[in-house]
């Protein structure tokens, strides 16, 4: 069976059609991303990199229609969502990350005065033809977070142990501090 992931087709056909997508992929099937990922997790050593991580479950449900009665502006709703693997920016060790996105997406040509309207995002073709892999990609990859971390302090390893408990007192130095005076003094 085809994947109509893969399919680069009129985004008006996909409409016309109803077209629904529901699929479960593997993240190696994001190219992309899994380059992402696997470019933050080249960070670490060999023995930590989580095996499998590009067998990891992303979830599609994609819906096409049209979002005017006129049946002129291509809409796409639908959510994404994947679990994948980072390193924590808190203790440097591999995370788990959950990304999960609702679509609500009205697909215009690129430099089209359609707008975002009634709840819909503008999401401008470059080309005629919509591949809608490259949407679940692209909003995933939006989806990434800055800073990724585990979800609590506790699940960190232990570079953070000490975090919270505090540093013993240190000499500061200010090396701005008299320049009021020393202002004062050439005037």
């Amino acid at each position: 069976m085809a994947n109509p992931l893969l399919d680069r087709t009129l985004p008006e056909h996909l409409a016309e059609q109803r077209q629904t997508i529901d699929r479960v992929e593997k993240l190696s099937t994001l190219e992309r991303l899994a380059a992402i990922v696997e470019a933050d997790l080249g960070a670490l050593p060999d023995g930590k990199i989580p095996p499998g991580w590009r067998d990891s479950p992303v979830t599609i449900r994609l819906e096409f229609g049209f979002a005017d009665v006129g049946e002129r502006l291509p809409q796409l709703t639908g959510t994404v969502a994947a679990c994948i693997y980072a390193v924590c920016q808190r203790c440097l060790e591999p995370c788990e990350v959950r990304l999960e996105e609702s679509l609500k997406l009205l697909l215009v040509e690129y430099g089209s005065a359609a707008t975002e309207g009634a709840g819909y995002e503008a999401w401008e073709l470059h080309d005629t033809l919509l591949r809608p892999l490259d949407v679940v990609e692209e909003t995933l990859i939006m989806a990434l977070p800055i800073s990724p971390m585990h979800a609590s302090i506790e699940a960190c390893g232990p570079l953070v142990e000490h975090i919270g408990s505090k540093p013993a007192a240190t000499d500061t130095v200010r090396p701005f501090a008299d320049l009021k005076a020393r202002i004062d003094k050439t005037e």
